[in-house]
């Protein structure tokens, strides 16, 4: 038993020394330290709608019920529209008074005006990425959504094209260090280490502008780009 302890505990050492040798020897390495970036673009597939309705009244009750009653003629006309009740959620509600522009003091409340009760609802809505966007936008609104807060775009699994741009960052690295190499006079080697990093960027579609005359509100996804980013350390060879 007690060789066997003495064996165990010399390999523990030999192997303690040769890590720091090992490590040390890849110090001295000569090397070249390459940043890769590749891109990538594609169709957007979905696309988050937020839609608001407004209401204002003298009364807070009757702006809320006359608010309740628009947006839930919007949700309606949404769901008419085609789109998943689950893809549709409440982002936003507020009941609050309107600030007035000249306040009048606290001493002359004889000619004081009633303050003014404004409810705002909310609701962001995902739907596929098709022609219908428009009509869509257009249904709410006609129901009685009186505002869009935002339109944007998005893939629903977009790493497939994460993995490409990624790729075609290891190349653009590669692609770096052999001209640094080569214009150097020295031959690349082995790779010695390797990091990524990535950067997906969505596209937004600018806030679409509205008019009785228009047939259908154009809204139109353009394409995604998707970014990664390399830094590889590469051996020198002679």
């Amino acid at each position: 038993m007690r060789r066997f302890e003495i064996t165990i505990f010399g390999l523990m050492l030999l192997l303690a020394l040769a890590l720091p040798a090992q490590a040390a020897g890849n110090d001295n390495v000569s090397k070249i330290i390459c940043n890769g970036e590749g891109k990538t673009t594609a169709a957007p597939d979905i696309v988050t709608i937020t839609l608001g309705v407004e209401t204002r009244n003298v009364n807070a009750s009757a702006a809320a019920a006359e608010n309740a009653k628009l947006m839930n003629s919007t949700i309606n006309a949404l769901l008419s529209a085609g789109l998943n009740k689950k893809d549709i959620q409440t982002s936003q509600y507020s009941l609050t008074t309107q600030p007035e522009d000249n306040p009048v003091p606290a001493s002359a409340t004889k000619n004081k005006t009633p303050p003014v009760f404004v409810a705002t609802n909310q609701v962001t809505a995902k739907m596929n990425v098709t022609e219908n966007i428009g009509k869509v936008l257009d249904a709410a609104t006609a129901a009685g959504s009186n505002s869009v807060m935002g339109i944007s775009f998005d893939l629903r699994d977009p790493k497939p094209q994460m993995d490409k741009a990624l790729a075609n960052a290891v190349n653009d690295s590669r692609r770096k260090a052999e001209i640094m190499a080569g214009t150097a006079g020295v031959k690349l080697g082995k790779i010695l280490e390797l990091s990524e990093g990535y950067g997906y960027t969505s596209s937004n579609a600018p806030r679409a502008a509205y008019s009785v005359a228009e047939a259908t509100t154009p809204v139109l996804p353009g394409e995604m780009e998707i970014t990664a980013s390399v830094t590889v350390t590469y051996e020198i060879t002679k």
